[in-house]
């Protein structure tokens, strides 16, 4: 058969790709770019900040200018950048610190790196950073675009500044719709302040402070360390890498060094169950023998659970405070559900229900979603957790359209099934769905116990009341009788004994 002569193949690199296909980084539009670009610069500096062990201290500035242009710095006290990495991790696409098997709120290493591209696409203006680590005897500053088709950072300058803060400063200028993405900053900002309680978060806006969130919670988490893989998650790229560092390793040996949960006895297990040779080097394996360990590894019953030393859940009191000052809660309640895990990840799944305050009325609560402690704003049809909350029957729960009441929802995992590379909806998985129903139940049961508890409370200021009145009729009477002048008080006296607030 002729060649067709038009016909070219060719492939693209990393960053044409998503320069092409930027609206499912969550790039589609000013509005959305406005947003994403604040999202993903304030989540790598939380992150920064926790590795170094500090509070984060999160200051974000939007300027708009008369032409359009929208100029966004995110600045932190976080750890800092070694120089060596700074240029790829801003202008090279899939480059970063965060492929490791623990709780990151980054993932996929694009983030920074599309609002880099983004702005320069749009502006054809280079993305200023300023870096300093605690070795570093002075700061420097950087300059830097993409070569898309390359897929590479470009140094238009770098400059040694002496100047002594430690963090990173990021300023990036775009084409951008702030009055139509503010709203959603502002959401997203105090939703930050629910699921990192210990931060400190402040919005400038156009040279004016909007806010400042000061820390709801004065420790900082348990850092998530990096744990080897479940054998669950073994599929064959996976296992293909984990050989390529341990080639020459027996097997027994390999699956005991390179997977969580496997020792003596159960590499023998497996092994038994495979019918292959222990001492056999893994580097000897073919095609077919990495799929039958593959198949073997993700089937093979008895293992435990994944570690959770990899997560960081937000925890109980940390979580129902923030809700509370946040959100001027009247009452809240808490419950979690696992450790669990889907397809060889653990995960956890923890809520806060809440009443009152600054929530909306409606016959299923408002759900606030979060993933790795990073607040989900779109999509939230598309969400698992959204369709979790609908199956629920809330009027069982003493849920009625007259009441306000919210659901903040944590999922915490070492990989997170995002529904597309804009990270803002989480795939139907069924252990996570299960788990999800359960913690929506039991949710269900703090509302229903705080309801009791609110109708009691009520109930006993009611009967507190009469009983102050009748009170109060005597004493004004025991004092005519007395021939006193002043009638003795006996609201504390009443509140002492109903142990009540009178005043509510």
């Amino acid at each position: 058969m002729p060649q067709n002569p038009s016909r070219v193949f060719a492939s693209i690199s990393p960053a044409e790709f998503f320069y092409r296909n930027r609206q499912m980084a969550g790039f589609g539009n000013p509005t959305q770019a406005v947003y994403s670009t604040v999202r993903e610069l304030v989540e790598n500096s939380l992150d920064s900040c926790e590795d170094a062990r500090k509070r984060p201290e999160i200051k974000v500035e939007i300027d708009e200018a008369p032409s359009g242009i929208v100029t966004i710095t995110v600045s932190d006290n976080g750890e800092g950048l070694p120089h060596a990495h700074v240029a790829d991790s801003f202008g090279r696409v899939l480059y970063g610190s965060k492929y490791l098997s623990r709780q990151r709120r980054g993932t996929f290493g694009l983030g920074v790196t599309m609002a880099v591209l983004y702005g320069q696409i749009t502006t054809e203006t280079p993305v200023m950073i300023y870096t300093c680590t605690e070795n570093d005897e002075a700061g420097r500053t950087y300059e830097l675009l993409i070569d898309v088709e390359k897929n590479r950072p470009i140094i238009v300058s770098s400059n040694s500044v002496k100047r002594n803060k430690v963090g990173t400063s990021v300023r990036i200028s775009m084409k951008g719709a702030v009055a139509r993405a503010y709203d959603r900053v502002v959401d997203y900002l105090r939703l930050t302040s629910v699921s990192t309680p210990h931060s400190q978060i402040e919005l400038v806006r156009d040279g004016e402070k909007q806010f400042a969130i000061h820390p709801s919670s004065d420790t900082l988490p348990t850092p998530p360390v990096s744990a080897k893989p479940h054998p669950h998650a073994a599929d064959m790229e996976l296992l293909r890498r984990l050989i390529k560092k341990c080639a020459q390793s027996p097997l027994q040996e390999f699956l005991r060094k390179s997977f969580q949960q496997v020792g003596r006895v159960t590499s023998s297990k497996i092994i038994e169950f495979l019918g292959m040779n222990p001492q056999r080097e893994v580097g000897d394996f073919e095609r077919s023998d990495i799929s039958r360990l593959s198949t073997a590894l993700q089937n093979f019953q008895g293992l435990g659970r994944p570690t959770i030393d990899s997560l960081s859940p937000i925890g109980e009191k940390p979580f129902m405070n923030a809700v509370l000052e946040t959100y001027d809660a009247v009452d809240v309640g808490y419950a979690q559900k696992g450790p669990s895990e889907w397809g060889g990840h653990p995960f956890i799944v923890e809520g806060v229900i809440a009443i009152g305050g600054r929530l909306r009325k409606a016959k299923t609560p408002g759900l606030f979603r979060f993933t790795n402690r990073v607040p989900l704003l779109y999509d939230a049809s598309e969400d698992v957790m959204t369709k979790s909350l609908n199956e629920v029957d809330w009027s069982r729960y003493g849920l009625t359209k007259s009441r306000k009441v919210g659901l903040f929802i944590h999922f915490c995992s070492t990989r997170v099934p995002y529904k597309a590379a804009g990270k803002q909806s989480v795939a139907t998985e069924a252990e996570i769905e299960s788990h999800l129903t359960l913690l929506y139940k039991e949710l269900g049961r703090c509302l229903r116990r705080m309801t009791k508890v609110k109708k009691k409370r009520a109930q006993r200021i009611k009967e507190a009341r009469s009983y102050s009145q009748q009170l109060a009729l005597i004493a004004e009477l025991g004092a005519e009788l007395s021939e006193e002048d002043e009638v003795p008080s006996v609201h504390s006296l009443v509140e002492q004994l109903f142990e009540v607030n009178l005043d509510v």
